[in-house]
C-alpha cells in the first residue's frame, strides 16, 4: 500500500504534467524513455502520437540531459541550469515520481525564448502577439470612452420618475449587457497589458481574506458561503499580494458562477507535503464540473464553459501565478465539482 504522502507527491507530479504551460514529459529511468508527454511538448518537438515504444529523450537531441540521467539516482529533484532539446536552449527540472516501477521522473523544460520549431520565425510570431496586445489595449481604451457615456445615459433614464414602467425591463437588460461588456473589456485589458510583480513578504491568511472582501458582492447570491481554512499562525511567502488577491478573486468568482443556485466554496492554504517551502492554495466548488476532454483547454484565453463568461479568468490566473514561478492545476469531475490548486514557492518570483 502506498503511503498517503507518497501518493500525494505522485498525484502532484502528474498535475504538473497536465497543467504546466512549459513542455513536460514523463521519463523512464535511466534510459530516458518517453512514457507520457504534454500537448506543448508534443507540439514543440514534433513527437508522434501514439508514442513509439523505443523513443527516448536523448533521441530527440538532449545531450546534457543524457549525462545527467546517467549520474542521477532519482531520489531528489534535480535542477539543470543549461540544457537543450532538439536544438532549443533552456533549463530543466527533474522531479522523481515516488513508488514508480520502473523508476520514473517528470521533466519540465523551460525554453530560453519562445519556440515552436526553434527557428527565427518564432521571434516574429511572438512579436506579432506583443503588437496585438498593444493594439487590444488601445481598442479597450477607445471603446470604454463612449461606453461610459452610454452607461451613464441609460442609468439616468432608468432612474427617472417619468419612465414608462413598461420600458423598465428592457432598460434593465440593457444595463446588464453594458456591465457585461465593461467586465469583458476589463478582463481583456488585464490579459494583454505587460505585468511585473512587486514581491514582498505577505501573510497568506490576510491575502485570502482581502480577496474575499474584494468579491463580497459576488457572494450575495442565494445561499452562497465561503469557508476559509488557513493555519492560525502566519503562513508567509514572498509574492505580490495584489496579484495573488486578483488570482484568488477570479477563482472564487468562477466558483460562484459555476453554481448560481448557491452552495459552499472551500478556500484553503497549506504548506505543501510533497515540496518543501511551497504553499498550496485551493478553491473547491460544488458546481457541475468539467468534462475530462475539456480540462486541457480551460486555461486557454477566451475558452469558457459558461454562457456569459469571458473565457479570460483562468488564463489571467495562470499568468499571474506563473509570474511568481508557480503553477496552476485543475481537477474536475462532472456532477462532483471542481478543484483549482495554486502552487507557489515561498521564495516568490525568481529574477
Amino acid at each position: 500500500m502506498i503511503d498517503r504522502p507518497v501518493l500525494a507527491a505522485f498525484e502532484d507530479v502528474h498535475r504538473r504534467r497536465r497543467g504546466s504551460r512549459d513542455p513536460v514529459a514523463v521519463l523512464a529511468l535511466p534510459r530516458g524513455s518517453l512514457l507520457e508527454v504534454s500537448p506543448g511538448f508534443r507540439k514543440m518537438f514534433g513527437v508522434p502520437d501514439p508514442l513509439p515504444p523505443e523513443l527516448t529523450i536523448q533521441s530527440l537531441g538532449a545531450p546534457e540531459l543524457g549525462s545527467v540521467l546517467r549520474g542521477w539516482d532519482g531520489a531528489e529533484p534535480r535542477q539543470i541550469r543549461r540544457m537543450s532539446v532538439a536544438g532549443i536552449a533552456g533549463r530543466g527540472r527533474l522531479l522523481p515520481i515516488p513508488a514508480s516501477t520502473p523508476l520514473q521522473a517528470l521533466l519540465q523544460f523551460t525554453p530560453d525564448r519562445p519556440a515552436g520549431d526553434g527557428r527565427t520565425k518564432d521571434a516574429g510570431h511572438f512579436e506579432r502577439l506583443r503588437s496585438l496586445g498593444e493594439t487590444a489595449a488601445e481598442i479597450v481604451h477607445q471603446i470604454r470612452i463612449p461606453l461610459s457615456s452610454v452607461q451613464l445615459g441609460v442609468g439616468s433614464v432608468r432612474s427617472s420618475p417619468a419612465l414608462d414602467p413598461a420600458l423598465a425591463p428592457r432598460l434593465d437588460t440593457a444595463i446588464e449587457q453594458l456591465e457585461r461588456l465593461d467586465r469583458l473589456l476589463g478582463s481583456l485589458g488585464n490579459f494583454t497589458r505587460p505585468r511585473r510583480p512587486s514581491p514582498r513578504s505577505m501573510d497568506v491568511r490576510k491575502t485570502l481574506s482581502d480577496a474575499l472582501d474584494a468579491v463580497e458582492s459576488a457572494l450575495r447570491g442565494p445561499r452562497t458561503t465561503v469557508t476559509l481554512q488557513v493555519r492560525p499562525d502566519p503562513l508567509w511567502i514572498v509574492a505580490d499580494p495584489g496579484f495573488i488577491v486578483e488570482a484568488v478573486q477570479n477563482l472564487v468568482v468562477n466558483a460562484v458562477e459555476a453554481r448560481p443556485q448557491g452552495g459552499v466554496i472551500h478556500l484553503s492554504a497549506t504548506l505543501s507535503r510533497s515540496r518543501p517551502d511551497w504553499v498550496q492554495i485551493r478553491v473547491v466548488d460544488q458546481g457541475p464540473g468539467i468534462p475530462s476532454f475539456l480540462i486541457d483547454r480551460v486555461f486557454q484565453p477566451f475558452f469558457t464553459t459558461k454562457r456569459a463568461g469571458t473565457g479570460l479568468g483562468l488564463a489571467i490566473v495562470k499568468n499571474l501565478v506563473e509570474l511568481h514561478g508557480g503553477t496552476v492545476s485543475l481537477q474536475s469531475e462532472p456532477g462532483r465539482g471542481t478543484t483549482v490548486q495554486i502552487d507557489l514557492p515561498s521564495g516568490g518570483h525568481e529574477s
